[in-house]
């Protein structure tokens, strides 16, 4: 199947599967006694529910057929040097990354400048604002006397 006619099948039956549903909507709905314009938005809205229940069902093969006609049309103009250098950007994408020092995780809270190390700077601190020395015992010096 060529590229337009991969996407007029697709587009056509995509159409007719909106058109029938709200076509027999309108029909119906004014003679149970609705007024116009509930009539078009409920026809709208029910056809495009069931238009998209049977696209997604029906017509899987043209719509695979569809992307790949886009996908072709979409490299129809590669070159080999295109091809080389698409395939050294995946490669580079894909090679690990150095690692440049310690994340800490989400999940525990440890790591460097997590507060609960108390060897790194941010520990001391965390510890030495809240009256608490290195060893982890409470500073009687530093304790709050409004507490």
């Amino acid at each position: 199947m060529n590229h337009r006619t991969a996407w007029i099948v697709y587009t056509l039956l995509r159409l007719a599967f909106f058109a029938v549903p709200f076509a027999a909507l309108m029909i119906l709905l004014p003679l149970g006694g609705i007024g116009q314009w509930p009539t078009i938005l409920i026809s709208s809205a029910a056809a495009a529910l069931i238009s998209v229940s049977l696209s997604v069902i029906l017509l899987s093969r043209p719509r695979e057929a569809a992307a790949e006609s886009i996908y072709d049309w979409r490299l129809r103009n590669r070159t080999a040097d295109d091809i080389v250098e698409d395939e050294a950007l995946d490669a580079a994408h894909a090679a690990p990354e150095p690692a440049t020092g310690a994340i800490p995780d989400a999940d525990t809270g440890s790591g460097p400048g997590s507060g609960r190390d108390r060897g790194t700077e941010s520990g001391a601190e965390t510890g030495a604002a809240a009256g608490i020395t290195a060893d982890g015992t409470e500073d009687p010096a530093r304790r709050n006397p409004e507490a």
